[in-house]
């Protein structure tokens, strides 16, 4: 290095070494570590349209531990705003189209971080957490071939349409989505030998009256992240999924990595664009398909030609790969 070089950084390496030893000098000046931030709970707040009683103080500390927990998880609370940029504007449009609280995108956020291949430990799985006999009753596949609770807009659909279920059966959301939660029958049982009809007048497992805070507190920082620091440039947040989709039927079981050809892309990309695709080839029958944009005419026009010249394959399962989002 150069003496010219030298010297210019120089000045450079003095700012830098000031500024990390400002918090420093503070500490051995007063004493004090530097402030840690702190959010006060709202003095007022509304959750799928109803009113929160916050001026209650246990209902206040569960806010305020939901907030406390959530607001300082850097990691979890950058993530949840890069994914909503890409999910959310799939699920406002279905419920607005349902007349549905929009609110309720929040219990995607709770269930999953809005994460595609999310796992929990009671076999709950996808963006909406749906357990397989949930989900099927609501008209998602789950079997060997398909599981519809890691596709985003099945699972959306079905999503939707159950709140809807549940409002029906007990009158009010925060209750249909503690049903949603811990289950109709658990919420029924509950209402029935407490006397009480109001979500925050029941005594509840304690995740369930969790459940709602955790809602609310993801409703409150992504309404504002700015004012809990979080300011995230619009070019790093995740855009939306861009597709076509495709109808085709297939006379028998064929390879995904065919309909890939067809549509001039890779198997990669096809089962990304289709994550509730289980296994390396689609059964005999009707499927509606996700392709790359523009490639939805070449896929049906290709499809059954090079579908003539394939010879038969044994059918193979697999089990969905886990990616982070």
């Amino acid at each position: 290095m150069t003496t010219h070089h030298r010297h210019r950084l120089f000045p450079i390496l003095i700012l830098a070494l000031t500024a990390l030893l400002a918090p420093v000098a503070a500490f051995a000046q007063n004493g004090l570590a530097p402030s840690v931030p702190f959010f006060d709970v709202p003095a007022q707040a509304t959750l799928f349209g109803e009113t929160v009683p916050l001026e209650r103080q246990d209902l206040r500390e569960l806010l305020d531990e939901s907030l406390v927990i959530t607001a300082y998880n850097y990691e979890r609370v950058i993530l949840w705003m890069k994914r909503s940029a890409r999910y959310f504007p799939y699920v406002e449009k279905k419920l607005r189209e349902r007349g549905l609280p929009d609110d309720l995108k929040y219990v995607a956020v709770a269930e999953s971080s809005l994460r595609t291949y999310a796992y929990s430990s009671a076999r709950a799985v996808g963006p909406w957490q749906f357990i397989e006999a949930t989900a099927k009753r609501n008209g998602l596949r789950v079997n060997a071939s398909f599981d519809d609770r890691l596709s985003f807009e099945r699972s959306t659909d079905a999503a939707v349409s159950y709140f809807e279920v549940l409002y029906k059966k007990f009158g009010s959301w925060t209750l249909a989505a503690a049903a949603y939660n811990a289950g109709e029958q658990r919420i029924t049982n509950a209402i029935a030998a407490q006397g009480q009809k109001n979500y925050f007048d029941l005594n509840l497992p304690i995740e369930t009256e969790q459940y709602i805070f955790r809602i609310l507190a993801a409703k409150i920082i992504l309404s504002n992240p700015q004012f809990f620091g979080y300011r995230i440039p619009a070019s790093l947040l995740y855009p939306p999924q861009v597709f076509d989709r495709v109808e085709f039927n297939a006379p028998r079981e064929v390879p995904v990595t065919l309909l890939a050809k067809a549509c001039n892309t890779t198997y990669k990309v096809i089962r990304e664009m289709n994550p509730e695709i289980r296994g390396e080839t689609l059964p005999t029958g009707h499927h509606t398909l996700n392709v790359p944009r523009g490639r939805a005419e070449r896929c049906k026009t290709a499809f059954p030609e090079l579908l003539a010249r394939e010879p038969s394959k044994s059918r193979k399962t697999g089990h969905p790969r886990k990616r982070r989002t």
